[in-house]
């Protein structure tokens, strides 16, 4: 993800939210003044001198990603050679053409050819930064400029689409996202034929938003997009006007908060169930989908993956909200001590009972009683918790008058009941009077893009608490994060984040705070067939693990299961039965 920026808040906001690398361009600059970005093509100021002058400003040393500076060669005045030594001495990493000829037609972009200032002179551009040992960028259009760009040796390959489309300045596209995603594959499939490892990217014209962006890359194959408009012009036009308009109306600026925290921390933030991946938002959905009805709900789920914030999530959402839900944990309570619990007891009923005492079904009674670890239920008790299930009734200890609650039951596992029922271990018809709803938590490995988010929401609480001055993890201890295989899920992640906050000494938690996080032990990837070569992500013998490099192409290309077989160069069929082999199902 690159953020083609013209401001230090731009620019430290992209670092913040997880941009790769920044391009610091006058259309950038002009966009914040109110300008489209159309207009760095007018000769309205040295683009050259304000880029330097702003970044020197404003950027360069205040972020710590690689920053490219936009150069205009239009500008006969200046010698490459001078331009290049000016971003060296100003502390840029690299250069990237821009403005650029590719958005100039016709008999414009012949005259700039014919004189010396167009396409040709920025690839002069790019071939000297390559040499002088600067990071290249290269925007371009056609297939023609994009292998003329591979061939000078630019690092990244941008197909720019044109002015953006989106927002209140944007510019019509003569592109669909469908037609940008076509075009692009056929480029990069020719520049990667042409030169290898160079990084291919898309950016601007009919993209306008973050769904737009991975529906054009996973039509084209791109391996990152950039964004200009996308990211500060059109979002600040919303954010302002939205917000002047929320402080005159303080209720709708409530409901856009809410509708922000859904976005960003998912559905069920409001519940303590963070994140927006498809396991965790089918999950939401469930919950929004039996909170209206009484039928009873098994919750299923490893430690750690909060099954009782769903059954609260469920208690909330229902109409017996009002009451408080009872929950009881059945293998913390022992055995002959348990059924007194649930059902309660008269006086005299056993040893110890001087005087009568309610059940927890009867204290559930308009409300909602979760029984957490129902596996671990006698089979006696499973017998009376069946009675109860189909009629309502039940009866104290030490006594025979039936009574009657009115509880809705959701219960919560670890253990697989289907297994147990198999193995005699547990009543099939308690088991199906449960079962009315099954909902399956998703382990944290199997939503590991969910991990910003939880980080995001879990430290601020935690570190309030032991160390207000931690704010956020930098990159390296986010990678580590994403690389473990949380057998304690979520539970243990904010585990590892309470010592993260002790060990810190600044605001920022570096892998070094971390505790040691278990590796994956060393395997060989399985041969391939005599005489097949690896693919260009496949080296022969893997470094690691086999498990860390299925995640991580897992990881890059989100979870599609087809495009990760494809880029490993091994079938759909191999993947599964190696996701499913090391946990990542």
């Amino acid at each position: 993800m690159g953020a083609a920026i013209g401001t230090g808040m731009n620019a430290c906001a992209a670092e913040r939210g997880g941009a790769d690398f920044l391009l610091a361009l006058y259309a950038g600059r002009l966009r914040v003044m109110g300008a489209p970005s159309i207009s760095c093509m007018l000769p309205l100021a040295d683009n050259n001198r304000a880029v330097l002058d702003f970044a020197r400003a404003e950027i360069l040393g205040r972020v710590t990603l690689p920053v490219f500076c936009g150069l205009c060669v239009f500008d006969p005045r200046y010698r490459v050679n001078e331009l290049l030594e000016a971003v060296k001495a100003a502390g840029f990493d690299g250069v990237c053409n821009f403005p650029t000829a590719v958005h100039v037609n016709g008999a414009m972009r012949g005259q700039l050819e014919r004189l010396g200032v167009g396409f040709e002179r920025e690839l002069e551009l790019i071939r000297a930064a390559r040499d002088g040992g600067l990071r290249t960028f290269g925007y371009v259009r056609r297939r023609d400029e994009a292998l003329a760009m591979t061939d000078a040796g630019a690092d990244v390959v941008c197909i720019n689409y044109g002015w953006n489309s989106g927002g209140a300045a944007g510019v019509p596209s003569r592109y669909t996202l469908a037609g940008a995603g076509r075009h692009a594959h056929k480029v990069f499939t020719r520049v990667r034929r042409r030169r290898k490892g160079v990084v291919c990217a898309v950016e601007g014209g009919p993209i306008a938003t973050p769904e737009d962006a991975q529906q054009v890359a996973d039509a084209s194959g791109a391996d990152g997009y950039v964004g200009g408009s996308t990211i500060d012009r059109i979002p600040l036009e919303a954010a302002v006007a939205e917000t002047t308009s929320a402080y005159k109306a303080v209720p709708k600026l409530k409901r856009r908060i809410a509708t922000l925290k859904s976005e960003w921390l998912g559905e069920g933030h409001e519940y303590g169930l963070i994140g927006r991946s498809a396991a965790i938002s089918a999950v939401v959905h469930m919950i929004t989908k039996v909170a209206g009805s009484d039928l009873s709900v098994l919750i299923t789920g490893a430690n750690g993956t909060g099954k009782e914030l769903v059954a609260r999530a469920i208690h909330a959402s229902s109409r017996r909200r009002e009451h408080r839900m009872i929950a009881v944990n059945c293998a913390a309570i022992p055995a002959d001590l348990l059924e007194s619990e649930l059902f309660g007891h008269e006086a005299g009923a056993f040893t110890g009972a001087a005087k009568a005492r309610a059940g927890r079904f009867e204290q559930a009674n308009g409300s909602t009683l979760l029984l957490d670890e129902i596996g671990e239920l006698a089979a006696p008790l499973q017998a009376k918790l069946l009675r109860v299930l189909e009629d309502g009734s039940f009866e104290r200890l030490g006594s025979n008058q039936p009574r009657r609650t009115d509880a809705r039951i959701v219960c919560a596992t670890n253990r697989d009941l289907r297994r147990m029922v198999a193995d005699g271990a547990f009543r099939p018809d308690l088991f199906y009077r449960l079962n009315a709803v099954e909902i399956a938590l998703p382990t944290l490995r199997e939503r590991i893009e969910d991990i910003p988010l939880l980080v995001r929401y879990l430290l601020p609480r935690i570190a309030s608490e032991i160390n207000p001055r931690v704010t956020d993890l930098d990159s390296a201890a986010y990678r580590a994060l994403m690389s473990h295989d949380w057998p304690g899920n979520v539970r243990e992640l904010r585990n590892v984040l309470e010592r993260a906050a002790i060990m810190c000494e600044g605001d920022t938690v570096s892998s070094a705070d971390l505790p040691p996080l278990a590796p994956t032990p060393t395997v060989i990837v399985e041969s391939r067939a005599h005489g097949e070569a690896p693919t260009a992500e496949e080296p022969s013998r893997v470094s690691g693990s086999e498990r860390d490099w299925i995640l991580e192409a897992l990881t890059r290309h989100r979870f599609r299961r087809g495009d990760t077989a494809r880029a490993l160069g091994i079938s759909r069929k191999t993947l599964y039965n190696k996701m499913r082999r090391y946990g990542l199902l």
